[in-house]
């Protein structure tokens, strides 16, 4: 992961993401690594997980260095950071298909969008407006209900992704499938 970041740094940014702002989703298995690897590089990281308990464990590691309350502030403590210069990971609760449309809404400054949440298994993306709490339960009783919202969740992560996109960020994956689940959710570009 450090590898990625630094490429996208040579590539883009003059070899290093000093003054960047990096918005990613999943926070959990490989995608703990994202924040970390960002900062290494210098840059400024904002992780979205559904699960509170992802994102206070790779705090307790040392891999994400805070947990912001809201997207308020956590837009404040990664701007502030990416004006400064400043190297830091900020991780916030909330499910990407609701945060990063948000932020395109906003007309945030993004310089890199990727994505590693468990979305190659619908049943493990948790759609926009299920409680993560009541995510497993819903998952095993309502499978093919479930991975409809998922899919349906997943297009209006993929749309404000390529949003970013269009307004001139690096964005990309990490081969989870996401594209082809959007696209079965009913976004076809």
């Amino acid at each position: 992961t450090y590898e990625t970041f630094a490429a996208v740094a040579d590539k883009r940014f003059e070899g290093t993401l000093r003054g960047t702002l990096t918005v990613t989703g999943g926070c959990g298995g490989m995608g703990g690594a994202q924040p970390l690897a960002v900062t290494l590089n210098g840059g400024v990281c904002l992780v979205v997980d559904v699960a509170e308990w992802r994102l206070r464990r790779r705090v307790q590691t040392r891999y994400l260095d805070e947990l912001a309350p809201s997207l308020d502030v956590a837009l404040s403590r990664c701007l502030a950071a990416k004006a400064a210069g400043e190297a830091v990971s900020v991780g916030l609760v909330g499910n990407c298909a609701a945060v990063l449309p948000e932020l395109l809404r906003r007309g945030v400054e993004i310089d890199i969008v990727t994505d590693q949440t468990s979305a190659h298994d619908p049943l493990a993306y948790l759609p926009d407006g299920v409680d993560v709490d009541g995510w497993d339960d819903y998952a095993a009783t309502k499978p093919e209900e479930f991975t409809d919202r998922a899919r349906e969740s997943m297009a209006r992560h993929v749309e404000a992704m390529v949003g970013f996109l269009d307004g001139g960020a690096e964005v990309f994956d990490y081969g989870n499938s996401i594209r082809d689940e959007a696209r079965k959710g009913g976004y076809d570009r």
